[in-house]
């Protein structure tokens, strides 16, 4: 089953609903731990200070709802080893959860800790899925990319069952697009589909001969770069152009979020479908008013990243801690699919990898530019 949800861009803004009224809170107390490179004087620790405001948000919001949260926020480094002698000061133990680490390097050690003291880990950017074994309350915010190409093969196979599959070749060496094609090939040969080639640089009678005139042409390139997108789409266009006739659409990559301002209007008219795990809506009413909050609060916009890193921030604080104040920590994961949350970037839905191990957010949805220029989010019904 599917949900459908249309962004209309026309001359008026989507507002977002309020959460419902939610059980009283089964505890008014939550501790938490943050640890991220906050001292480094780069990019990426300009990344974490504004996902650590985001979660600050977050936090005083649920503050407004009755609940109080103690947060610790600690400096880590970048090695093992300075997150093994932050962790000999012991003071963390008495957390319910903590957020962090930034550096793969540096999870092993953390995960032992959190086990020991019984806290759960949320780890928002290492997508490691090896580290979850043995580590039941550790829980991956961005899934491994093959459990996420997967996802987006479930809506290949759901969506596009009737549609002319072709695999557009595209002469880079990238080993996301690699994966990918290499996927969907497996799954669709297990369920007899045929899937068809064709190479960017071929002429119009190579595209012609790739194509189906009785079925609708679901085009996936074998990269998600800027340069094979532009080069496919202009080929594309210029086809549809010289043959209304065939009817086609465009299937990508995460990554294509951040072309959207130079090509929307290609993607509109090449009716494209993004499969991604995160999505801030631009012409949200909500979403202004956090941009708003977030100037107030701090005195500077938010950066413009893809994904923004002060939403994720939120979105990931406000899950478990919620939930935390709702279930207790004894309770939180039999209960993690009724968590309330609202989210503005990144809706949330773990699983668990298998038995005695940790959880991955498993959450992909499409997001459609269709050529009546609106926006559908298209989401499974979990």
């Amino acid at each position: 089953m599917l949900r459908r949800f249309t962004l209309i861009l026309l001359s008026f803004l989507l507002l977002l609903p309020s959460l419902p009224a939610q059980e009283t809170p089964g505890k008014h107390s939550v501790r938490m731990g943050v640890l991220l490179p906050f001292k480094e004087k780069t990019p990426r620790g300009a990344k974490m200070v504004e996902f650590y405001q985001g979660m600050l948000m977050a936090v005083d919001s649920l503050k407004h709802e009755g609940i109080s949260i103690d947060v610790q926020a600690l400096h880590t480094g970048s090695t093992a080893n300075e997150m093994d002698q932050l962790l000999a000061n012991n003071k963390l133990k008495d957390c319910d959860v903590v957020f962090g680490p930034l550096d793969a390097a540096q999870l092993p050690a953390l995960a032992d800790y959190c086990d020991l003291h019984d806290i759960h880990l949320v780890v928002p950017f290492t997508s490691l899925a090896t580290q979850l074994i043995g580590h039941t309350r550790q829980y991956l915010v961005n899934a491994p990319r093959t459990r996420l190409q997967a996802e987006a093969l479930w809506y290949i196979q759901d969506q596009f069952a009737e549609h002319n599959l072709i695999l557009v070749e595209t002469n880079e060496n990238n080993d996301e697009g690699k994966a990918f094609g290499e996927q969907l090939r497996t799954e669709a040969s297990h369920r007899g589909v045929y899937v068809r080639t064709f190479n960017v640089e071929g002429d119009e009678l190579a595209l012609q001969q790739a194509l189906n005139a009785q079925r609708k042409n679901l085009f996936i390139p074998n990269s998600p770069s800027l340069k094979a997108l532009n080069h496919l789409t202009s080929k594309l266009k210029d086809f549809k152009r010289q043959h209304p006739e065939y009817q086609m659409a465009l299937f990508g990559y995460p990554a294509w979020q951040t072309y959207t301002q130079q090509l929307l209007s290609d993607f509109y008219q090449l009716d494209t479908y993004v499969y991604t795990n995160f999505y801030r809506n631009p012409l949200s009413q909500r979403n202004e008013a956090f941009d708003r909050q977030f100037m107030q609060w701090f005195h500077t916009p938010m950066s413009a990243t893809f994904p923004r890193y002060a939403l994720m921030g939120f979105d990931v604080a406000y899950y478990f801690l919620r939930g935390l104040s709702l279930y207790g920590s004894g309770r939180l994961q039999e209960n993690l699919p009724k968590i309330p949350s609202l989210p503005y970037q990144h809706p949330l839905f773990f699983e668990q990898t298998q038995e005695g191990d940790g959880y991955v957010n498993t959450f992909v949805q499409l997001i459609h530019y269709t050529p009546n220029q609106t926006i559908e989010l298209i989401t499974r019904n979990r």
